[in-house]
């Protein structure tokens, strides 16, 4: 069970009620046996995310992914499986046992990452240490002059790196290898082989998980340089920027501690220490990159409201466009707050205070009528050609809506806007609809039924034992041969629980199979949470039984054929068309 004792990860399981743990992050609706709620893991309108209490797994008939509950907080909190672990054992108060790392390569990853942790704790306390010796009065003259005080510098942890040396050298001098600084991200390596702050000169930003942990660090150049102002700490074992945004941890605070109707993502770390600093808590920032959507899942964690805040100059324009389609596609309700030509954030409260930014906040503009107002500043309307390129690209936009009254509002203003009549709009509007219904729709690659009919036969048969089906007593799993590599180690599971005299769980299969086989565990439990009940199940489990043994035979026909083919001498020919004869025989009584 990966480093953990079976009968812990068992405890673990029963103690964590999966449709409780599920339910803190996805609104769900008992039906039948199972409960049923809208996928986290992907954008849709109706739910066809099944959450089986019974088996303790989860299963999305949209985009096919399965798992226990253990799973479900890996994928949900970016975790890996022993912190999932141990995130579930605080959740239910279990003392989390000492873990047993039966893999080397597990161990030596786990204590690369402990340690790479340790290093960057340090690094930070050293930072900010560095804010009261010589040679960081530019950093303090920065920050007094973005107005930053001194409590808001210690709450977020601003520090300053001085040099390019002294980082390595402390750090070396606390007993931390360069290869385990390397493997933190904090020192970098040059040609000539000399170990050099990764960050070195710039005013530091501490980036902390939503564990309250110090993950990477995000640096600003102060002086004009020719290269980018911003630098962050570059993909490492337990960093990466597509997986995490700044101040997410101070967020998941105020959630728990107040609740939160909304969170408001800017684009940089000052945007978001001013804010916060101005009282406005519930902001988030990207670290200047382009969302992703794990960034919109981690938000979606925490609301179904994202306000996006980005400088109001074109180029702000551009990164929230691809901000709102990122956000929208995880079905978050996407709000755009419009600022003043060429202020940021920062710039907004500094000039009209927190009240005046709340009020741009209220004054939030609906994703689609955002894009609306970016088509109108990038047309010229004054232009026959302009007007063209704007009704055209606004009809695109307003197509997006899925609500009719909403696209009738949308037309009257591109109306108004370009002098084309309403009814032409609207003609122009459906037109295209039809022809986007009428569209071949491309087949799914992935479906539940993947693979050939003695993969699907292998399956029902193993999710018979696997659900302790009680017409499947009546077949030794053991006389059963399978050709996948996936079902045969399945297969041993089972037999190794019958041994043990033990029940036989398919949740298990989440932990005691290798991720390779992952797909295949999918559709064993989408066979199970199907609700179609309209056909024998018995039945058709004996018939699958049957496919399966004349698979056998079928292939030790086919390999006696080839040996009889290629042997001259007749006593073993003989033996041969023997055995051959004995498996038509046996053939024909499962006929």
């Amino acid at each position: 069970m990966k480093g953990f004792d079976a009968r812990f990860i068992e405890e673990l399981k029963n103690k964590n009620d999966i449709v409780d743990v599920v339910g803190k992050y996805v609104q769900l609706v008992q039906r039948g046996g199972n409960y049923w709620g809208k996928c986290p893991f992907h954008h849709e309108k109706t739910a066809s995310f099944s959450v089986n209490a019974h088996g303790n797994f989860y299963y999305c008939f949209g985009c096919h992914k399965s798992g226990d509950v253990i799973n479900f907080i890996m994928e949900m909190e970016s975790l890996d499986f022993g912190d999932a672990v141990k995130f579930l054992a605080e959740r239910a108060k279990i003392p989390l046992p000492e873990i047993r790392y039966d893999d080397e390569k597990i161990r030596e990853q786990k204590q690369k990452k402990e340690r790479a942790f340790a290093v960057l704790l340090e690094t930070a306390r050293f930072y900010a240490s560095n804010l009261k010796k010589d040679g960081a009065d530019k950093y303090l003259e920065y920050i007094i002059k973005r107005k930053i005080t001194s409590e808001w510098v210690a709450k977020f942890g601003l520090g300053a790196s001085l040099d390019f040396d002294s980082l390595p050298n402390h750090l070396k001098n606390k007993g931390f290898t360069y290869q385990e600084m390397v493997d933190a991200g904090v020192v970098s390596i040059s040609k000539s082989g000399r170990y050099f702050d990764a960050l070195a000169e710039r005013l530091i930003f501490p980036i902390i998980n939503h564990f309250g942990q110090v993950v990477a660090f995000g640096g600003r150049k102060l002086e004009k340089v020719d290269f980018g102002k911003y630098k962050n700490t570059g993909e490492t074992i337990i960093f990466s920027k597509s997986y995490n945004l700044y101040n997410i941890n101070n967020l998941k605070k105020l959630k728990n501690e107040k609740g939160i109707d909304g969170v408001i993502m800017v684009e940089g770390y000052m945007d978001t220490v001013s804010l916060v600093q101005a009282g406005i808590l519930n902001v988030v920032a990207s670290m200047g990159t382009a969302l992703t959507k794990e960034q919109a899942r981690i938000l979606k964690r925490y609301t179904d409201k994202v306000f996006i805040s980005y400088d109001g100059d074109s180029a702000g324009q551009a990164a929230t466009l691809r901000g709102l389609d990122i956000l929208s596609d995880e079905g978050l309700d996407v709000r755009v707050i419009s600022l003043p030509d060429g202020m940021d954030p920062d710039d907004v409260v500094k000039n009209y205070g927190a009240d005046g930014y709340r009020k741009l906040v209220f004054e939030a503009k609906p994703l689609i009528d955002f894009k609306l107002d970016v088509v109108k500043n990038s047309c010229e309307l004054n232009t026959v050609d302009g007007k063209r390129k704007y009704v055209q690209r606004s009809v695109a936009v307003i197509r997006e809506s899925s609500s009719p009254a909403e696209q009738e509002d949308l037309l009257k203003t591109v109306s108004a806007v370009s002098g084309i009549t309403f009814e032409a709009l609207k003609r122009e509007l459906y037109s295209k609809e039809v022809e986007k219904e009428q569209k071949v729709q491309p087949v799914p690659q992935f479906t539940d039924n993947a693979g050939d009919k003695i993969a699907l036969a292998s399956r029902f048969v193993l999710s018979a034992y696997l659900f302790n089906k009680p017409y499947a007593k009546e077949t030794d799993v053991s006389k059963l041969e399978f050709s996948l590599p996936v079902h045969k180690e399945i297969q041993k599971y089972i037999l190794d629980r019958i041994t043990l005299q033990k029940q036989v769980v398919f949740s298990d299969l989440y932990e005691v199979l290798s991720e390779e086989f992952k797909d295949e565990i999918s559709r064993i439990a989408g066979m199970e949470t199907e609700e179609n009940k309209n056909f024998d199940q018995a039945t058709y489990f004996f018939d699958c039984v049957r496919a399966l043994k004349l698979d056998k035979l079928s292939r030790e026909e086919k390999r006696l054929t080839a040996l009889f083919a290629a042997e001259t001498d007749n006593e073993k020919r003989k033996i041969f068309m023997q055995e051959f004869n004995k498996i038509l025989a046996e053939k024909n009584k499962l006929n």
